[in-house]
């Protein structure tokens, strides 16, 4: 490897930003060659002087080079030097570079000739990144959205916890509302939001961006490539923003930095004295206002848009979070459409329920009368239980049960008194108690409780106590199936024949 390689090398990868694989496809060499370049701190040593020699490889294509320059004046090295070597160039990056150097040297610096935009025509957009904000146990990017009005130099900005083109497409909204009407034409730079390819002057703009210039009827003009000038009004105000509004400013709330930004708005920025108009924005805004297009009867649906089934817990996940939803509908596809401040869910064109957004991450969200349902559900399949169980016990419990319902007594609280009875006295004393019971028509636990104990009484026996365990309470609430003690007769009759 020789010097003017590992130069070469160095330069494409610390200078041009360049991959490892880029580079070695541009200069024809393998990767090893361009590793062991980079891991190299110095050169190999030069057997000789080849300055000359590789300048003169380059004089057969400088009338290109400087045609195509002529054309395209922020060609990439990089990119001249794949089109010159396709037709033949033999020599290295470091001469080609040298030579575009002292080209661009001599050109004039780009001039602008400064445009004023007519009252109500033209509007200027664009984000500022902020940083990051802390909500919760998450951590947010914060971004800030900023239309200019290009006459009055009037502005309005939005602080999002995204960039997203919802978030994008509702800061429009509000800026339009805090205008009061609407330019005839906005300038963009060429976000993704608004221009997903351009070619030229061919532009193929986002689909859901064009729905909404068209709902709005203005004209969206996104600036030329490298050609910030274009937007110079946003970008000075952005510029603005950053020193007399943030400057300083710790940051802490994303809904209370945005009613700060809303009061500067009014009390400063757009009454204070502008730099290039020498007037208060506030001041051309009344010959502008009433230029602008009217607003829309009704806001554009910026709403997050998603289609979910919800979890047998009666929960839809979104943004990392899960929101309730009425349990009956578990297993159905429903729609989730959110906003910045809300996260609702529908069945088809119903709403069936919305939740305040949560910004923090892994949270729950829940309304506890999504449950009533499911509740009377589960409070529906207990009361089965103890039928089941009810009817179980004897013959005599199924005339008893109807006993029971004719009193027009509540059935399960009934049912569930009678079963812990026979958990305290047994089912055979319950069973008894009920035959006794029913000689009377004496329907309901008390009477059933009352001939136990009564029965109890004549034989002189204690009423049991029953036992809680107060370090597993929800052990006493555990059934145990009875045992037939005419078994243990039965066990002790055949020991004493033996």
């Amino acid at each position: 490897m020789n010097n003017e390689l590992w130069a070469t090398i160095r330069r494409m990868k610390n200078a041009d930003g360049l991959t490892m694989r880029e580079i070695a496809r541009a200069l024809r060499v393998h990767r090893i060659t361009v590793r062991r370049a980079l891991e190299s701190e110095t050169g190999a040593p030069a057997n000789r002087d080849r300055g000359p020699r590789a300048g003169l490889k380059l004089e057969p294509y400088k009338p290109y080079l400087k045609s195509r320059l002529e054309e395209y004046p922020d060609l990439k090295v990089i990119k001249l030097l794949k089109e010159i070597r396709q037709q033949g160039y033999p020599g290295g990056h470091t001469v080609l570079k040298d030579y575009l150097h002292v080209i661009r040297a001599g050109r004039q610096p780009a001039s602008f000739l400064r445009l004023e935009t007519r009252p109500g025509e033209f509007a200027q957009v664009d984000w500022a990144n902020i940083g990051n904000i802390t909500i919760g146990n998450a951590r947010r990017q914060l971004s800030c959205f900023v239309m200019v009005l290009s006459y009055s130099r009037m502005i309005y900005i939005e602080f999002t916890l995204s960039q997203k083109i919802e978030d994008f497409l509702a800061a429009h909204v509000s800026a339009f509302k805090y205008f009061g009407g609407i330019p005839k034409n906005i300038n963009y730079d060429n976000l993704k939001s608004v221009v997903l390819e351009r070619s030229g002057a061919a532009i193929r703009y986002n689909p859901r961006f064009n729905n909404f210039s068209g709902y709005y009827m203005f004209n969206p003009i996104p600036c030329g490539v490298r050609k910030p000038n274009e937007k110079g009004k946003v970008e000075s105000g952005i510029k603005y923003v950053r020193t007399a509004f943030l400057a300083g400013r710790e940051i802490t709330s994303h809904t209370k930095v945005q009613q700060e930004a809303l009061e500067w708005l009014d009390l400063e920025a757009n009454v204070r004295v502008h730099g290039t108009t020498h007037e208060q924005p506030m001041t051309r805004f009344q010959s502008e206002k009433d230029l602008l297009m009217p607003l829309t009867m009704y806001d554009y649906d910026c709403s997050i848009v998603a289609t979910t089934i919800p979890t047998s817990q009666a929960l839809v996940h979104f943004d990392s979070n899960r929101y309730s939803v009425p349990s009956q509908f578990v297993g159905r596809m429903l729609t989730i459409k959110a906003t910045a401040r809300q996260v609702a869910v529908y069945d088809k064109d119903r709403i069936l329920t919305s939740h305040p957004r949560s910004y923090e991450k892994y949270r729950v969200i829940e309304n506890p009368r999504h449950y009533e349902n499911l509740l009377a559900h589960r409070k529906k399949a207990r009361t089965s239980k103890l039928v089941e169980w009810f009817l179980a016990l004897s013959g005599d419990c199924e005339r008893y049960l109807k006993g029971l319902i004719g009193a027009e007594l509540h059935l399960p609280g009934q049912l569930d008194k009678i079963q812990k009875l026979a958990g305290l006295y047994g089912k055979s004393d319950v069973v008894g108690a009920i035959g006794h019971a029913l000689g009377y028509n004496a329907f309901g636990a008390h009477y059933i409780q009352n001939i136990i104990s009564q029965r109890r009484a004549a034989r002189n026996m204690p009423e049991p106590r029953q036992v809680v365990l107060t370090k597993k309470p929800q052990w006493s609430e555990a059934s145990v199936e009875e045992s037939d003690l005419g078994q243990y007769d039965e066990l002790f009759k055949e020991s004493n024949h033996d």
